[in-house]
Order: C-alpha cells, then sequence, then structure tokens
C-alpha cells in the first residue's frame, strides 16, 4: 500500500468515526422545526433510523465486494449480502431475476416483524425436524435462519452460525434489523452484540470481536478468542467505543481516544484530540487531567514534528492544568521562535499573539533566549526589554553593552536602551540603577545639553543646569562597577570629559580672563570634583599640575 492508498484509508475510518458521531449526538433533522419538545421514544425512534443509515453507509464497499464475488457462484451469497446491509430491495430484485421467485417473496416480508420471524422459525423446524434441511444449501439456509432471527441455528448438518463472515459492524447490523423488536434503541442492540463476541453463561461467543478497522483483514479469528496470549482484550474499534459511551455515559475515554483503537499508528492522535474536545462539548468530562495532558502533548508534538508549531500551541492551550499549560506554551516557544526575519516566522508569530492571544512577552522572552544561546548581545538586550525584564536588560547592557558605546561616543545607541529603561515603572524593578544604568543615562544627557548650548537663548541658565548635573556625575561615577579594562577605559574618558566640561562651565560662568588668556577658574568649585573623578594616573597628574598652577595665579592676583 503506497502513501497516497494509505491516506485514503485513514480518511475513510475517521469519516466512518465522524459519521458516527453524527448518528449519535447530532441534530435530527425529522425533529427540527416542530412546536413542541419530541418526546423521549420518538427521539430514540429517530436516533435508531439514523444509525441504522449509519450501518448500511459503513456495509456499502464491503457488500459490493462479496456481490461481484458471488456472481459467479450463484445469487443466494449475494442476496444474503445485501440483507446485511438492509438493502433489502435489491436483494429481492436480484432474486427475481435469478428467477427464485419463493425467495423474492419471503424477502419482501423482511420488515414483517415478530409474525414473520415466528412463521419462518415454524418452517426450521420443521425441516429440522424432517431432516428435510439436509438437501438444502446452507447459503439458502443462513438466509432463513437470518429472516427468522436466528443468529445461530442448529441445522441436521450442524450448526449455522450467519455471524461468521461478517465483520463486527455488519453482525451488529443484523441484530438490530433481524433479532430485535422495531422498538428496540442502539443500546439493546449493543448489548445483544456486545453478549454475542463475548460470551456467557447462557451464550457462547459466536460473533466478530470489534477489531480496529486496520486489524479486520489481518485473518485473525477472535470469535473463539477474545483475548490475547498475554491475558489482556484486543484493541477495540474507536466506532464500538462510541457506542458504548453513547449507551453508557460513563463508559471510559481513555481507550477510545487510544489511535490504536483507529490506526495502526500509535503515535497518530489528529482524530483522538478533535475526537475530544467535540466529546467535551457534549459534556463527556471524566477523563483525568492527566489523559487529557497526554492526548494534548501527544498532538501538539505531532504537529510540531509536522513543521506546524504556531498550531501545536493552539492545542496546547487546551491543556486544563494552568501551570502545566503556561509551561508548555512558553517551551514550544522557546524551541521555535528564531531571530530571523522571514515572512513565514512573521506571519506565525502574529498568529500566535493575535489569534491565540499569546502575550508579546513571551515571544520576546523566548527571541532573548535563542539570542543569549547565538551570543547576540544587541539582540538579547532588545528582546529582554521588549519582554518586560528590565533588571536583566540593565545588567546586559551596564556589562556588556555600554563600555564599547561610550568609547567609541556611540550615546545614540545607548540612550535607546537606558531611556526606556530609566521610566519610573521600570526603575522600580532594576538593581543598582542609580550606581549603574543612571551614571550612563545622566552622562549621555549632560553630553546632549553641551552639545547644544550654542543653539539656546539664554546660556546662563543651561550652563547652571549642565553645572548641577556635573557636580553630580562627578561624585557617582566612581560608584559604577568595572569589570574589565573596557570598563575601567569607559570610565576614564567619562572622567575625563567631565573634568573638560566642569572647567569650560566653570570658565564660561566666569565670564573673565587672567592675563595670558587662560579664564579665572575659582578653585574651591575645581579642586574638590576633580579629586574625586577616577582618573588614570598620568591624566590625574596632569590635573594635578594645571590645579597647582591655578592655585598660584591665585596667589599672584591677591592684593
Amino acid at each position: 500500500m503506497d502513501k497516497s492508498e494509505g491516506t485514503e484509508v485513514v480518511v475513510r475510518d475517521w469519516s466512518l468515526a465522524w459519521a458516527l458521531c453524527e448518528a449519535l449526538w447530532g441534530n435530527l433533522r425529522e425533529l427540527e422545526g416542530g412546536l413542541s419538545e419530541p418526546t423521549p421514544y420518538l427521539t430514540q425512534l429517530h436516533r435508531r433510523r439514523a444509525f441504522s443509515h449509519w450501518l448500511s453507509a459503513a456495509a456499502e464497499d464491503k457488500v459490493e465486494e462479496e456481490v461481484g464475488l458471488a456472481q459467479h457462484r450463484g445469487h443466494v451469497d449475494a442476496v444474503f449480502s445485501y440483507l446485511t446491509a438492509q438493502r433489502i430491495s435489491e436483494a429481492c430484485r436480484l432474486a427475481q431475476r435469478s428467477g427464485d421467485h419463493r425467495l423474492a417473496l419471503l424477502l419482501a416480508q423482511a420488515g414483517g416483524g415478530f409474525p414473520v420471524r415466528e412463521l419462518l422459525s415454524r418452517q426450521l423446524a420443521d425441516w429440522n425436524q424432517l431432516v428435510a434441511d439436509s438437501f438444502m444449501q446452507e447459503e439458502r439456509l443462513k438466509i432463513f435462519a437470518l429472516l427468522a432471527g436466528k443468529a445461530v441455528w442448529k441445522s441436521s448438518d450442524g450448526y449455522i452460525n450467519i455471524c461468521a463472515q461478517l465483520d463486527w459492524k455488519r453482525c451488529l447490523a443484523v441484530h438490530l434489523w433481524y433479532m430485535l423488536p422495531a422498538s428496540a434503541s442502539v443500546a439493546d442492540a449493543l448489548n445483544m452484540y456486545t453478549e454475542a463476541f463475548q460470551g456467557s453463561e447462557d451464550v457462547e461467543r459466536y460473533a466478530r470481536y470489534p477489531l480496529p478497522p486496520y486489524l479486520e483483514d489481518t485473518g485473525v479469528d477472535l470469535i473463539g478468542a477474545a483475548e490475547s496470549e498475554d491475558g489482556s482484550a484486543p484493541q477495540q474499534d474507536i466506532c464500538y467505543h462510541l457506542l458504548k459511551l453513547y449507551s453508557d455515559r460513563h463508559h471510559e475515554l481513555h481507550p477510545l481516544l487510544n489511535p490504536r483503537a483507529v490506526s495502526a499508528d500509535h503515535l497518530d492522535f489528529r482524530l483522538s484530540w478533535h475526537l475530544w474536545a467535540v466529546l467535551h462539548a457534549l459534556n463527556y468530562t471524566h477523563l483525568s487531567e492527566k489523559q487529557q495532558a497526554t492526548v494534548h502533548t501527544s498532538y501538539a508534538a505531532q504537529l510540531e514534528a509536522a513543521g506546524l508549531w504556531h498550531w501545536a500551541i493552539f492545542v496546547l492551550l487546551h491543556i486544563p492544568n494552568p501551570r502545566q499549560r503556561l509551561r508548555a506554551v512558553r517551551e514550544q516557544l522557546n524551541r521555535h521562535c528564531t531571530l530571523e526575519e522571514t515572512d513565514e516566522q512573521r506571519d506565525r508569530e502574529e498568529f500566535v499573539q493575535q489569534r491565540l492571544s499569546i502575550p508579546p512577552q513571551w515571544v520576546h522572552d523566548a527571541k532573548s533566549l535563542r539570542a543569549h544561546h547565538q551570543g547576540d548581545l544587541h539582540k538579547e538586550a532588545l528582546h529582554l526589554m521588549q519582554a518586560g525584564h528590565w533588571n536583566h536588560c540593565h545588567r546586559l547592557v551596564v556589562r556588556h553593552l555600554a563600555s564599547d558605546a561610550i568609547i567609541n561616543e556611540n550615546y545614540s545607541y545607548l540612550k535607546f536602551f537606558l531611556g526606556r529603561l530609566a521610566l519610573p515603572e521600570c526603575t522600580l524593578h532594576i538593581q543598582d540603577w542609580d550606581s549603574a544604568g543612571a551614571v550612563f543615562h545622566d552622562y549621555i544627557r549632560m553630553m546632549e545639553m553641551v552639545r547644544g548650548i550654542a543653539e539656546v537663548d539664554n546660556p546662563a541658565y543651561e550652563l547652571e543646569k549642565i553645572h548641577t548635573e556635573v557636580i553630580s556625575l562627578c561624585n557617582r561615577i566612581e560608584l559604577v562597577q568595572c569589570l574589565s579594562a573596557k570598563d575601567r577605559l569607559a570610565q576614564a574618558d567619562m572622567a575625563k570629559q567631565l573634568a573638560n566640561t566642569l572647567r569650560t562651565v566653570l570658565s564660561l560662568q566666569q565670564g573673565g580672563e587672567v592675563p595670558g588668556g587662560r579664564a579665572r577658574l575659582p578653585l574651591r568649585l575645581l579642586a574638590p570634583c576633580i579629586r574625586r573623578l577616577p582618573l588614570p594616573e598620568d591624566y590625574a597628574l596632569q590635573e594635578l599640575r594645571g590645579l597647582t598652577r591655578t592655585y598660584l595665579q591665585e596667589l599672584t592676583v591677591q592684593p
């Protein structure tokens, strides 16, 4: 069997299961539009009729195959096959075309109910008493036994079992159509068939076991053996489980949702998951959380393997336990949210966030993990910030990105991160913000003020603001933690820039010059700040010389 044929068989089996669900729980068109609520008897009658249509449709392919093979042997076998699908009109026409008019007359009375069955039972008994049945075809006697409502009949030559060559669905069908009264329910027929394949103290097994479709044609004869070698019952068809559930609301759901009930692939949970969704909507809820999680995670894994990870998240959202659901969804995002900006990836992320209402923070958190794994510090910081992990983002920016930005004077890049982290709702969650990120942020703001002072109308006011910022930074810059030589270099550059800026601001505020062209700098304002700056040794000596020179100039000009 090639792949296309295998797919066709699987879809056919699924269609059969869904059609049965519709027959058992679907809306009955015959009862729609009524002015009053239908009685339970009327509902049962129409439900039985819908189930009968399903049984006939399920047997159609098998019956057509048997009729085609029976054409070479005679019409009797074909008539029996038609009867097992309740195609009585076709059986009558075939008997008439074959010249078997008496049989056609009997077939026309197949729906006559108990009186017809009673008369045929008496006729069979008379033939048996006179040993006349030994001169009849066994195939013809099977038709008479079926019309008489006898599943097993003892003839003069032995027992005739009309279910011997029938699959389980047709075994169930003949019990419903030919052995029970017209008022019998689906549950009555199922109970009678269950006793037929299980046996009891009064009845031996005579019907086929309800095997799944993929096991029906394997040649396994389970009429006489309802247990496997290890003592466990063989797997039962999903349609049989659906009938059991319809008859008994407390029937176990776990074997019904087992993939082995419909497919030879024990990991194929496609039908199981969708069927559970329908049954849950019908208020069948007696499946444990553990078993529900197994169905959801198994089908999600199947979708993930097929490349449909975004639909796998949709399935995982049905896990009943909140903690398990959260962990499963986030693990799925961590595996599949990549840093690639392809159209397919963008569409799937949009589907997850908009259609499934997954918080965008979860997606960015998954992307930050992927960036960390790939060593992309920029994207890691970006997605950490968008995921709302302010403290983690701050630590990453300060330790790995800030120094390079300061050394290269790439202030706009660093401000992109620190400007967002500086918001009050963010700083509340950031550890050591005042002694780390705030220092860099204030330093960048101060540099922007210095560069824009030429464009303001009132430079004196701006100079005072810059002076205040510089004094504050001089007191805090030494608090910045340096873990590498690059960090120390960035800190030294900031300290040098602060020293130069402070000297320039003080010079402009004094507005005067001493002989020699140098501005008068108040040593009492400059010295304390310079002393607190973490300057390199050579630059510190240079600043010391400048302070000494300024001090000597102040002594010289004093009266």
